[in-house]
């Protein structure tokens, strides 16, 4: 049978000329010579690629001393070779196109040294095996698309002759056959490895199948399968420090907030999936709120990462990336989760963009170059989300000088989503502080000028000192902690006045003043910020950026913003302002034994006193309450009911007078 088909092949076949055996014959030999000796090689009819004897895969190494075989081998038009174990571990890689094929040598530079050779198109690339080696494999990318074969034991290539198409084939690269281990072969990640075990493979592996079914019939979902099902489906922690899931989203790069409803119907989703691929109708009687609650239990422990988001890298998240720091310089990356990102900027960074209406002419009519670079490294810190300088700004002075459209420009530029109000008046209420989680700037806009000398205004030094502050949540039964990174900014038409309770030195260490002293421009533009944001936004962006770079030097050389006399003495002021009431009482009181003050009279004379010293005064239940102290504490006099005036008497102090003036007794 064997030989009749042989034969009928035969006939197909065309036959070759003396001088043509004789040149075929030398090339069979030559091939020996390059491929080894134990290699077997097998006669293909010309202009295909089928082998023209039955049985081909078992042709043994010995045909290549029979001589009827060569001479077969000679008289056939195509020369194919037996791959695999029968010739000695030689096997191929055959890739299907041509621009697979350098880039599948770039990831292995020692198979550019091997014998290469082509048909029509792509390339086969020959290797001699030292270490076991799998059974030949059909690749395809992760798309669906054919990439090419590792071609082994079962399989045969032809190496010479005509290529079905037409064209002869050749050598790319003449030379022996490289020996290699297949696990140094380096694969293109796009295709599917068959060797390489699936997620499911290993979650299977790991957690088990994702139900059982008893011997009565009876389903049981394996909640472990289906807890690191999510994880592996989904970038997902649980913050304990803040009692939230969260949710990586690979396109923005940012992590969300997920609400425990969201992940419940997750989980739901899942097992309906479930139940459906396994033909199991009776599984979506687990998708209740119990089994969804149940597996969300387990999720928070599985997946808890307390604190994760306060020690995220220093990196600034923007719509197209992540500025990364590398010394001065900066280096924009893509997306990743370990970046920690929760706060993104939603304008695109570019080098090159400038903002010359925002500079000459929202900054510069109203500031020197002093506070321009003042307000220009503060914003470098907003714009990186932490305050590692643990120092708030105030904008104050000159109404209508574009303090306010500043703030509202760099509140755009960082997200809006980013800000929250701060409100002194509040921060003593339950669920204030939770209010600031996830935010990265604090913003008080066109404040009065008692904002910050409120009881609860005392809270906004530990909000940015890096203290960690307990936070109430609405339906969580713990408090939640939060760190007090967050940037401020203020503005103020007046000088505020701070509640100082003594602790004047760490004020004098967290505040940056900047005033607003020049008349406001006479000519106004309605949505000035909007056109502002609109023109020049990835300007204002890189402005911000450089700001942040400036910043980050002075921190790493001097620990602190590098401030001018100027800077300082404003701060100075401010404070000595917000102490009015003791500078008064040091500076406009002096004893006197036989004279008496009411406090009507001294609470006359202390708005008196800032008047001439051109200092905003305290509301009058401030001074109310400071007044006692300061009066004991200085002059040692205590507030009395019994100060005489006309037919009665008045609170007051006795042994005291006004600076400025004198008691009928002198």
């Amino acid at each position: 049978m064997e030989n009749t088909k042989k034969q009928e092949t035969d006939q197909s076949s065309p036959k070759l000329s003396a001088n043509e055996n004789t040149t075929q014959a030398a090339r069979i030999e030559s091939l020996r010579e390059l491929l080894g000796p134990d290699v077997i090689l097998l006669p293909i009819s010309a202009g295909t690629k089928y082998p023209v004897i039955c049985g081909w895969q078992k042709t043994d190494v010995s045909e290549m001393e029979n001589p009827c075989y060569l001479r077969d081998l000679s008289e056939s038009g195509n020369t194919g070779v037996l791959l695999g174990d029968p010739s000695g571990g030689l096997c191929t890689i055959d890739i299907d196109s041509d621009d697979e094929v350098e880039p599948f040598l770039a990831l292995n530079p020692r198979l550019r040294t091997t014998l290469r050779s082509k048909g029509a198109r792509g390339e086969q690339l020959w290797v001699r095996m030292t270490s076991p080696y799998p059974a030949p494999i059909k690749f395809v990318t992760e798309a669906g698309n054919a990439w090419g074969e590792w071609r082994s034991t079962g399989n045969q290539s032809v190496i010479q002759g005509t290529h079905p198409s037409g064209n002869q084939y050749s050598f790319v690269h003449r030379a022996p056959p490289i020996e290699i281990s297949f696990e140094d072969i380096h694969w293109p990640s796009h295709l599917k490895l068959p060797w390489v075990k699936s997620d499911f493979d290993l979650l299977t592996e790991d957690a088990g199948e994702p139900f059982s079914i008893s011997e009565r019939g009876t389903v049981t979902l394996n909640q472990k399968f289906f807890v690191e099902a999510f994880m592996l489906e989904n970038r997902v922690v649980f913050d304990s420090s803040l009692g939230e899931f969260f949710l990586y989203h690979p396109d923005s790069g940012i992590w969300n907030i997920a609400t425990v409803e969201t992940i419940k119907r997750k989980f739901l989703e899942r097992i309906g999936e479930v139940a459906k691929d396994s033909g199991l109708p009776s599984l979506h009687y687990r998708c209740n709120d119990h089994t969804a609650s149940s597996l969300t239990n387990q999720l928070r422990f599985m997946a808890e990462k307390p604190g994760v988001f306060h020690n995220r890298p220093p990196a600034i998240h923007v719509k197209n990336g992540m500025i990364c720091f590398e010394g001065d310089d900066v280096e924009l990356r893509g997306f990743h989760p370990d970046f920690y990102s929760r706060n993104v900027c939603p304008y695109e960074y570019a080098p090159e963009a400038q903002c010359p209406q925002f500079l000459n002419e929202l900054l510069g009519p109203a500031l020197n170059e002093e506070d321009i670079s003042l307000i220009q490294r503060w914003a470098g810190a907003v714009l990186m989300g932490r305050n590692d300088a643990q120092r708030m700004l105030l904008l104050l002075g000159t109404p209508g000088g574009g303090k306010s459209t500043l703030m509202t420009i760099l509140e755009s530029v960082i997200g809006t989503n980013n800000v929250a109000q701060l409100r002194t008046e509040q921060l003593s209420k339950p669920f204030e502080l939770y209010a600031f989680n996830g935010k990265t700037l604090l913003s008080g806009k066109d404040v009065a000028a008692d904002f910050m000398s409120l009881k609860s205004a005392s809270v906004v030094k530990a909000l940015i000192g890096g203290d960690l502050l307990e936070a109430e949540k609405k339906g969580f039964n713990n408090r939640v902690q939060i760190r007090g990174n967050f940037n401020v900014g203020i503005t103020c038409n007046a000088d505020l006045n701070v509640r100082l309770e003594g602790d004047v030195g760490a004020w004098f260490r967290r505040l940056l003043a900047v005033k607003y002293d020049r008349p406001p421009v006479e000519r106004k533009i309605v949505g000035y910020a909007e056109k502002l944001l609109k023109e020049e936004g990835p300007g204002i962006l890189r402005w911000m950026v450089e700001g942040a770079i400036k910043l980050q030097r002075e921190l790493r050389d001097h620990g602190d913003y590098i401030l001018t006399q100027t800077q300082l003495a404003r701060v100075d002021l401010l404070l000595q302002q917000s102490d009015s009431v003791k500078a008064f009482v040091r500076d406009g009181i002096v004893k006197n034994p036989s004279c008496t003050l009411t406090v009507k009279y001294l609470q006359q004379g202390y708005y008196t006193y800032c008047e001439q010293q051109g200092m905003q005064p305290m509301n009058p239940k401030d001074v109310n309450a400071q007044l006692p102290r300061y009066m004991m504490e200085i002059h040692q006099a205590a507030l009395r009911h019994d100060i005489p005036v006309g037919s009665g008497t008045q609170r007051g102090y006795k042994g005291i007078r006004l600076k400025t003036e004198v008691c009928n007794e002198d």
